[in-house]
């Protein structure tokens, strides 16, 4: 799927204004891929959840499967290629959903190269999708961007968290509500007719230190992949925060 003839045009006359090296991190008309594995990765992959519930990996103290969470809702979110945990090899990184758990989703990260698994980490988030961003600072791994966000009584909010591995595990940046960069929000079924969205256009150009800029677009729920406002391009600034992701089993 491509973006339409507008959205395209907006796309890149914001991106030659940005800067000519910078890189779309973030862009609500862009549609995400949807994840494609075969059954034995997915069958790795949920035991290795069921392995996680099993152990109480997740951060409550008290959490065990039980009839509101007992992985019948598995799900793989997102599939990404590159290289995480270490320079030059090829791996994939799996972003899985344990169950829809409140009040937030019993979620986890895995790193598969060739056979084997190498990393395994369980977290409490909203991710619904995991792409790869290409070594953003230049130190020869792979980064991971987590898109997730909620909706409550018709309103819809979203994320993006970017995450690094090595060589030590953090996330880069994250904009959200907190952040005061939330990258997307609607109306949408709040209003039976004339809803707007808004968005983010997020930026990076790659360097040591990434620079980052954002760009507010906006438009009608009627056409998700269509900006009908577009405002400047602004330099932000951002804070590397702890993951606080948990290890879990990697067998």
């Amino acid at each position: 799927m491509t973006l339409n003839a507008c959205a395209m045009t907006l796309l890149l006359a914001g991106a030659g204004l940005a800067s000519g090296q910078s890189r779309v991190l973030f862009d609500n008309r862009l549609p995400a891929p949807e994840p494609r594995i075969t059954e034995s990765e997915r069958g790795r992959i949920e035991y290795l959840a069921e392995q996680a519930a099993q152990l109480g990996s997740w951060d409550e103290e008290d959490f065990r499967p039980s009839e509101y969470c007992d992985g019948k809702d598995f799900a793989i979110n997102g599939v990404a290629p590159g290289a995480f945990t270490a320079k030059g090899v090829q791996q994939t990184a799996y972003l899985y959903t344990y169950c829809y758990f409140r009040p937030g989703w019993k979620q986890g990260l895995v790193i598969l190269q060739k056979n084997e698994i190498v990393a395994h980490y369980v977290f409490t988030a909203l991710s619904h999708n995991l792409y790869a961003v290409k070594d953003i600072n230049q130190n020869g791994f792979t980064e991971l961007a987590f898109e997730g966000g909620f909706t409550g009584q018709g309103y819809t909010s979203g994320y993006v968290e970017v995450a690094e591995l090595k060589p030590q595990r953090r996330y880069m940046a994250t904009f959200n509500y907190n952040t005061k960069q939330q990258v997307y929000e609607d109306n949408c079924g709040a209003v039976e007719s004339g809803g707007t969205w808004q968005s983010l256009v997020i930026r990076v150009t790659p360097a040591p230190t990434p620079k980052y800029t954002a760009q507010t677009i906006s438009g009608s729920c009627e056409q998700q992949r269509v900006a009908t406002k577009v405002g400047s391009i602004r330099p932000i600034t951002v804070k590397a925060a702890p993951t606080g992701w948990t290890p879990a089993p990697l067998k």
